[in-house]
């Protein structure tokens, strides 16, 4: 087993990870415990955290080269041969919270492990109570059944739903009748079906008293031993021998009068109708229900309850105990849709031994959430304060504690749920510090889960954050590279926070790595460049060509930021230097020599070139240019080289759209469209060669790239530079040699 304390090194073997066709390579903690590498866009970087994620999750069999269905291979050891323990990785990623769980299942407080079993147990149970219920729903006709159970049996509380649902179903007996009238024309949310009945409780209870005293008069309805054959009863007969199969059978039904016989579908519905119709017009139970509907009548909302004691007169008796028949309906509905009820109840008691153990772990856990949002609140700059407030958990109803979040206003401060600040409010930047949160208790708990030591994997996570909270980001880093327990490995692709962090962090320069894709499509590891003075290392070598025509650029932006190019002699200057780098009447006849003189009289280059300086610096950059191609390996880091191949490029693409120019139009009207241009010169000739000149598509393509990737890497805005970091120098290398070989 491997020590995190004592590690000094990881060799990493990846081969087929997402997008890392192979990488292999040692790399070094010097002593210390953190790690740097800076990986330029789409190169390396989500897929070696996607990897070190799984691997850490104990799911590296999920590892593969998707697009070649290839599985991948991965192994991390020390430098003594250790395997690293995939418990020991923990790999972070504010995007997003979790990105195995559904955002928003819960605000639930509790680390990542516990708050994933939480909600997957809750998505689990929200599944079969949405199956059983939109079963319940289509037959009852009610849009918002859950709620209707909520309101029936939970006090309108949600969180009391599983107990009372598995109290209800302990209740029921599996014969219940399952009723088929519209649900909410007898249990109405505004209760008008209730007052009604409290307050016509007698004129109800005479007409259910004559109509069950005629009942008894009936052949076919009657009561007996507390059992009553009614209408439904009837009704749900008819249905069953609707198809006359059990008649032509030669069966027949025989009432208890041991007299009246029926041998057919068509009497049994003759005879259900007549009997119920002798009963309706009975005169004493006329003249009750009279009473009844002449009240019910004066009101529109009771006109569908009206309909249904109409045609179901033995309900009223049942409606007269009103809070029991509402829950003998919802038995009968749960009798009728039994196997979904079944199975929504056991899976709630079979996950009640876990979710009481994710709830006192998590209760347990409470100290440790108030000093993470302590530091959160203190560090970080967002609109919002976070706090713990304690909630009623949603499925053992039980205490838990929650995040709350007060959102601050010019009007003061507001309580917001966090779906609304994710979706709503919260701007990206701020939406990250938001899922830090989770971040930073996950390292908090660490801290305190019985020594064990950890690999922390830092996935881009300042990226998005203003420069507040970025530092905010740093100096908890800061604070945890003082922490034995743990070894940080820091990716991003932002190279102004890698160069923060090395400075910060004071990395060890051993430690500090940048990544590169060489010839074969492997990733290497590069030792750390332009960390502290970038520019001075190339004015230091500029005796070679290629760092020579680096500083090109450089003075150049150098005279127009600090001096006025309006007048002379910074005007020439400015415009030689320019003539450089774009093809200008002045090209032809610059020497290596003059643009070295106007290097030296504007920064200290004690080292400038001595061989071939009488050559004309356009031919110099070409020269230079192809020496780099002649090179079997190129340095994937060196700005130096990729300016060189930038600047030949561009000057290839002039020469071949102005020589082309020249052909179709008048050398008069050229000179009046060439003299013109004084800015964006490469567009400017490209618009006019495609309107003049009809390129085939291939060299017209070649032109766009040319003009989407020259300019990041000849123009240093405000010396930033990280373009030149990022861009690959075999794509450069490779559109040099395709204007070399098409623009002819």
């Amino acid at each position: 087993m491997t020590c995190i304390k004592t590690m000094n090194k990881i060799n990493l073997n990846l081969e087929h990870c997402f997008g890392i066709t192979k990488l292999s390579q040692e790399l070094t903690f010097e002593g210390e415990n953190a790690m740097l590498i800076y990986s330029p866009n789409g190169l390396m970087k989500t897929s070696f955290a996607k990897t070190l994620q799984l691997y850490g999750q104990g799911k590296a069999d999920k590892i593969k080269d998707v697009v070649a269905d290839v599985a991948g291979n991965i192994d991390i050891k020390d430098e003594h041969g250790n395997v690293i323990l995939p418990a020991s990785i923990y790999v972070s990623n504010c995007e997003e919270p979790d990105s195995e769980t559904p955002k928003n299942i819960t605000s639930f407080l509790a680390d990542s492990v516990l708050k994933q079993q939480y909600d997957n147990i809750l998505n689990t149970l929200s599944e079969k109570q949405k199956t059983l219920f939109k079963d319940i729903s289509d037959h009852a006709r009610s849009t918002d059944i859950i709620s209707e159970f909520v309101r029936t049996f939970c006090e309108s509380k949600p969180s009391l739903f599983y107990s009372k649902f598995e109290e209800v179903m302990a209740e029921v007996a599996g014969c219940e009748i399952c009723y088929n009238f519209k649900y909410n024309s007898i249990f109405d949310k505004d209760g008008r079906v209730k007052a009604f009945i409290d307050a016509n409780h007698e004129a109800l209870k005479d007409y259910s008293d004559k109509y069950q005293a005629i009942l008894q008069s009936s052949k076919l309805f009657r009561q007996k031993n507390g059992k009553t054959f009614g209408t439904y009863q009837a009704s749900e007969l008819s249905k069953s021998v609707a198809d006359n199969a059990f008649f032509e059978v030669s069966h027949k039904i025989v009432l208890g009068d041991d007299k009246t016989t029926i041998d057919s579908a068509a009497s049994l519905a003759n005879l259900i109708s007549d009997e119920l119709s002798g009963i309706l017009n009975d005169v004493a139970v006329k003249k009750a229900f009279e009473k009844i509907d002449k009240k019910a009548s004066a009101n529109e909302y009771l006109r569908q309850f009206k309909e249904i004691i109409e045609n179901q007169p033995d309900l009223v008796d049942k409606l007269l105990d009103y809070d029991n028949f509402h829950k003998e309906v919802w038995k009968g509905y749960f009798t009728k849709f039994g196997g979904k009820a079944v199975d929504l109840l056991t899976a709630y008691q079979g996950a009640k031994p876990t979710l009481d153990s994710v709830l006192q772990q998590a209760a347990e856990q409470r100290t440790a959430w108030e000093k993470t949002i302590s530091i959160f609140n203190r560090r970080f700059s967002v609109p919002f304060e976070v706090k713990i407030k304690n909630q009623t958990d949603l499925l053992l109803n039980e205490e838990a504690a929650a995040l709350s979040f007060e959102y601050s206003t010019q009007a003061g401060q507001k309580a917001v749920e966090s779906k609304v600040l994710e979706e709503v409010v919260l701007s990206k930047g701020e939406l990250r510090a938001f899922y830090t949160l989770q971040l930073l208790f996950a390292i908090e708990k660490m801290k305190h889960d019985g020594g064990q030591d950890h690999i922390l994997v830092f996935d881009d996570i300042s990226d998005s954050f203003d420069y507040k909270n970025k530092y905010a980001i740093v100096e908890y880093l800061c604070d945890l590279k003082d922490d034995a327990r743990f070894k940080m490995i820091i990716l991003t692709h932002n190279f102004d926070f890698y160069r923060t962090i090395s400075s910060r962090l004071k990395v060890k320069r051993n430690s500090t790595y940048m990544a590169y894709k060489d010839a074969n499509d492997e990733i290497k590891f590069h030792q750390a460049e332009y960390l502290r003075e970038p520019f001075k290392l190339i004015k230091s070598n500029a005796d070679k060509p290629e760092f020579f025509i680096a500083l090109i650029p450089l003075v150049r932006n150098l005279i127009e930021y600090s001096k006025d190019i309006s007048t002379d002699p910074s005007k020439l200057e400015y415009i030689k230097l320019t003539s450089c780098l774009h093809v200008k009447t002045e090209t032809a006849s610059l020497t290596v020599n003059d643009i070295a003189q106007i290097v030296s009289n504007n920064i200290d280059a004690h080292r400038l070139p001595t061989a071939n300086t009488d050559c004309n610096i356009k031919k110099y950059i070409y020269n230079t240019a192809e020496v780099l191609c002649g090179r079997p390996t190129l340095d994937e880091i060196h700005i130096e080289n990729k300016i060189v191949f930038a600047a030949a490029i561009r000057l290839k693409a002039e020469d071949y759209m102005i020589s082309k120019l020249k052909q179709v139009m008048l050398i008069e009207d050229f000179n009046i469209f060439y003299n013109r241009i004084t800015s964006n010169q490469t567009s400017a000739l490209t618009k006019k060669f495609e309107e003049l000149c009809s390129p085939n598509n291939d060299i017209q393509l070649l032109i766009k790239e040319v003009n989407l990737i020259t300019p990041e890497n000849i123009h240093l805005n405000s010396f930033m530079f990280e373009p030149l970091i990022d861009m690959s120098v075999w794509r450069l290398k490779k559109l040099y040699q395709d204007t070399n070989t098409q623009l002819v």
